[in-house]
């Protein structure tokens, strides 16, 4: 290839010497460089030495035709995009000639030499074309390759779903994930094969709102795969849309965050484990003491009365001091260090939850049960008592509620824990996600796998309701 600003090189072939100096002088004017062979013999032994950009061609040669010329430097790997001169009458070789990759012809009349710059250019610019597609198809492909490469190197999983579930595209890793190749799943239901009965749901509401325009962030489940196991996937999708704008599938990616869940539950059992260690040291050590205080002042109170009144009067202000301290105590104590939780420990707790809530002056807790509710899971009881205690705190602390209704409930579906409260409405230009509680009380369900909803009540207050599904 010439450098970016030489003039484009092109070989003249023809026998009839006037003409090709002819042409060669119309080239050479336009500002190309022009070389010439008056014979098929001096074309072949030219090219073996040189290049050109483009070859004009007379079909018939003395000692070789224009075609068998061509299929010669074919197959001596020295092929060049030709351009066709022919005699009148030859128009239909010409177009024969055309279909065996000539980009044009010209014919020997009294306009050739006009008309030859004007062909030759053309002809150049159907190379440049040609040239920049092979290029631009190159370089998609290259960088379809590094996406490739660059996906599957990051251990990330890539979907192609259509808005029922289809499987349209299936990456390396969602091979090595699932333990089924492209061939076995393209065209079936990721829905049905994937997902429990518990999940199925969610993902196509997820779905619905991707084709609906709104993108997917952060959103997790487990999958069940070929072997058995049960990973959770982090997903991120969107609507992939091709160059016309109609829509391709939902573009999903997604990352194994199953370790990273186990650390994130790990940690929480340490802090679980932590906080009731310092909720009995709180009440078996502090608390006895406090409560020994108590009795210490309510003698001192009752001895001082015979003597001095005054006095007196103190030592009581000081029982009342150490009575506030040590309910106080006990009632941190007790939410440091609920009651056991698994089996029906949680409605004890839920229970206590209640009564130590009603002792706070002007609020009134009530706990609602009507069939017994046993939760086997420790962990899973004391994220849900924690969930409870969230809302309860927040009830009071932000809602500045005076009646709160702890309710759990077991039905064909699941488990459902809600706490609700007459205070304040949730703001109508404030999220309902965003606040540490209730991110807190968020992450907690998605540590069990339940789904969290927070919502104003009927007619005022907040309602807060944990839904835990029943595994299948």
């Amino acid at each position: 290839m010439p450098e970016a600003d030489a003039p484009a090189r092109i070989l003249v072939v023809d026998d009839d010497a006037g003409l090709l100096r002819l042409v060669e002088r119309a080239l050479k004017r336009e500002g190309f460089n022009t070389a010439t062979a008056s014979s098929g013999k001096e074309a072949i032994d030219w090219l073996a030495r040189n290049t050109a950009e483009l070859m004009l061609l007379d079909l018939k040669l003395q000692d070789i035709e224009g075609k068998e010329l061509v299929t010669h430097l074919a197959s001596i790997g020295r092929s060049i995009p030709f351009i066709i001169i022919t005699g009148q009458g030859d128009e239909r070789v010409a177009v024969d000639m055309m279909k065996r990759g000539a980009l044009d012809y010209l014919v020997k009349d009294v306009q050739l030499i006009e008309f030859v710059p004007t062909v030759v250019r053309r002809g150049l610019a159907q190379l440049e074309r040609e040239r920049r597609l092979v290029a631009a198809e190159q370089s998609s492909r290259e960088s379809a390759e590094r996406y490739r490469l660059l996906v599957e190197m990051a251990g990330t999983v890539v979907l192609l779903l259509g808005k029922d579930g289809t499987i349209l595209e299936w990456s390396g890793e969602a091979e090595r994930v699932y333990g089924y190749t492209a061939t076995e799943v393209i065209g079936k239901n990721y829905l049905k094969l994937f997902l429990n009965d518990a999940e199925r749901p969610g993902v196509a509401k997820e779905l619905e709102k991707i084709y609906g325009g709104i993108s997917t962030v952060g959103y997790e489940n487990p999958v069940v795969t070929r072997s058995g196991a049960v990973p959770t996937f982090l997903w991120n999708a969107t609507l992939l849309r091709d160059t016309n704008g109609q829509s391709r599938g939902a573009l999903s990616v997604g990352h194994d965050i199953t370790q990273r869940k186990k650390l994130e539950q790990a940690l929480l059992d340490i802090s679980e484990r932590e906080q009731r260690k310092f909720g009995h040291d709180l009440h078996d050590g502090l608390g006895q003491r406090l409560t020994g205080l108590e009795m210490l002042s309510h003698g001192l109170a009752e001895d001082l009365k015979e003597h001095t009144a005054d006095l007196a009067k103190q030592a009581r202000r000081l029982n009342r001091e150490l009575r506030e301290t040590v309910t106080q105590a006990r009632l941190i104590s007790h939410s440091l260090a609920p009651v056991p939780l698994e089996g029906d420990g949680l409605m004890r707790g839920l229970m206590k939850l209640a009564e130590s809530t009603s002792r706070i002056p002007g609020v009134v807790c009530r706990f609602a049960c009507d069939a017994p509710v046993c939760i086997q899971d420790v962990t899973t009881a004391t994220h849900l008592y924690r969930i409870a205690q969230e809302a309860v705190s927040n009830a009071l602390k932000h809602g500045r509620a005076r009646k709160i209704v702890i309710t759990l409930t077991e039905r064909a579906e699941g488990v459902e824990l809600s706490v609700e409260n007459n205070g304040r409405s949730l703001p109508a230009n404030k999220p309902a996600n965003s606040g540490m509680g209730l991110n807190v009380m968020r992450y907690r369900a998605e540590m069990i796998g339940a789904s969290l909803a927070i919502e104003s009540g009927k007619r005022k207050g907040v309602r807060v309701s944990c839904t835990l599904r029943k595994k299948t």
